[in-house]
């Protein structure tokens, strides 16, 4: 019996040493590692919330991902439609649902909701980013307080994890050297992308588009979600706002379809059918040229952020029986602004004779393919010059054939990788990137996408601090390193 007892005893004094404790110091271990994210991008989230809060009067709250943050004007919105706007899209890392969830803090009577999601998975389902809300709030936990109940276990799960990553980031003495538009400085007090602070003049990708093709599909819409819209369209009302569903900016290249045109219809017919609201603008007018667009598919430059502006502002009106014109003069879609980087003349790059190539508009090129040659090599330096033209971009599937490829070197001057170009790469190890900044090359969701689990991308130039953060490269911070 007594041994049966100590046994329990010892149980308890394990279970509280290896998981109460850990838990209970996780707070403390937060806070003593101060605010390492408050000048990223993530932690712009506050002020967007603070303008939800500070806005009593009835109000129009745009609530997304980044196509938000990139994609509207506030005071042109107010000159235009008379009410004051709130955009509470920030990040698609974080997931729609969170963005209603907190949108709650400060839903009155009279006040006007617009959802208008991007057509991805985190957006049109439950998907629920705990660390990135967890860097977001890290020096405003005050947030955290309006998430959902469903997801306080996945921030929990998530906060050790966050801590573990803050001691790591002291003990190697990591610094965040912020450059370019995701910095929570760029971000003014409307939540959106200041031009003033951060001009977006035109498009900066190389091909005009990233390699993530956008599909209008009742199938990418998860039940789950559509009734947590209507739980949420029941709320509002309750609080005497009213609910309305719109669509985000999508640049037209991205869109991939035989007849985008009844896909869009099909998907608008849908969504009249399965929500509690109404439904006030066709997909299809949201599909804009690509040269709107800045760095993604859904994110718009300057111009382009006028033309969605102006084009939500008409579909409100228009719902609320308002037929007067919108007297506003939309601008051109400006040209593209891209920019080769400086490039390194003496590295050692593979011979570009083995590379086959497609040509972008501007006279640079594209790697589309290798020869047989080069599927032998196991160590490739990717040329960024060929036939005195400069080389910006790897195409979708260009290096598949490398099968026994165990290292490839990204050169500065290779600004954008489409997804899956080292898909069948069956030996590769390491992705070395030249780059000083993730700003200056543009990824998707699927660069990783079929090859081995072991494969690294080391970062030679830069800190993982730097590209851990980074919009697009932050999805990939399991696999950085550097280079040592």
């Amino acid at each position: 019996m007594k041994k049966k007892v100590l046994k329990i005893v010892i149980s308890v004094i394990c279970f509280v040493l290896a998981v109460i404790i850990p838990i209970a110091s996780v707070p403390v271990v937060l806070a003593a590692t101060g605010a390492q994210y408050a000048e990223t991008y993530y932690a712009a989230l506050s002020k967007q919330y603070d303008r939800l809060c500070s806005v009593d009067e009835p109000k129009v709250i745009v609530v997304g991902g980044s196509s938000v943050a990139f994609g509207l004007d506030s005071e042109l919105f107010e000159e235009l439609y008379g009410m004051p706007s709130v955009s509470f899209g920030l990040y698609g890392s974080f997931g729609v649902k969170v963005m209603m969830d907190l949108s709650k803090a400060n839903i009155r009577k009279g006040d006007i909701i617009v959802l208008a999601p991007e057509m991805t998975a985190e957006s049109t389902t439950l998907y629920f980013g705990a660390e990135s809300m967890l860097k977001a709030t890290e020096s405003r936990p005050d947030i955290l307080a309006h998430i959902a109940f469903d997801n306080v276990g996945d921030v929990l799960a998530a906060s050790w994890g966050f801590a573990r990553t803050k001691v790591e980031n002291i003990q190697t003495n990591e610094q965040f050297d912020l450059e370019g538009v995701y910095r929570a400085s760029v971000v003014n007090e409307y939540g959106e992308i200041d031009k003033g602070i951060f001009p977006r003049e035109g498009n900066i990708l190389a091909t005009g588009y990233l390699d993530e093709p956008v599909r209008y599909s009742a199938e990418d819409m998860t039940d789950e979600f559509v009734d947590y819209v209507n739980d949420y369209v029941s709320y509002c009302r309750m609080r005497g706002a009213e609910v309305y569903y719109s669509f985000a900016p999508v640049n037209e290249r991205a869109v991939r379809s035989e007849d985008v045109r009844k896909d869009t219809a099909d998907y608008y017919e849908y969504l009249t059918q399965v929500l509690d609201c109404e439904v006030i603008s066709d997909p299809y007018a949201y599909i804009y040229d690509y040269r709107y667009f800045y760095d993604t598919n859904f994110h718009l430059n300057d111009s382009g952020v006028v033309l969605r502006t102006v084009q939500l502002v008409r579909d409100l009106k228009l719902v609320k029986g308002d037929t007067s014109a919108v007297d506003v003069e939309l601008p051109e879609p400006p040209p593209p602004q891209f920019e080769q980087s400086d490039i390194d003349p003496n590295l050692p790059y593979t011979d570009g004779d083995l590379f086959e190539y497609t040509e972008l508009e501007g006279g640079y090129l594209a790697i589309s393919g290798v020869k047989e040659e080069a599927t032998e090599l196991t160590n490739i330096v990717l040329p960024v010059v060929y036939d005195n033209k400069y080389v910006v971009s790897i195409l979708a599937g260009a290096l598949s054939d490398c099968k026994v490829l165990e290292e490839v070197t990204v050169p500065v001057g290779i600004r954008q990788i489409d997804n899956g170009v080292f898909s069948g790469c069956d030996s590769l190890k390491r992705i070395r990137l030249l780059e000083t900044s993730q700003d200056n090359v543009s990824v998707s969701g699927g660069l990783m996408d079929g090859t081995p689990p072991d494969c690294r991308i080391v970062l030679v130039n830069a800190k993982k601090s730097d590209f851990g953060t980074g919009y697009f490269w932050s999805m990939y911070v399991e696999y950085l390193v550097e280079e040592e």
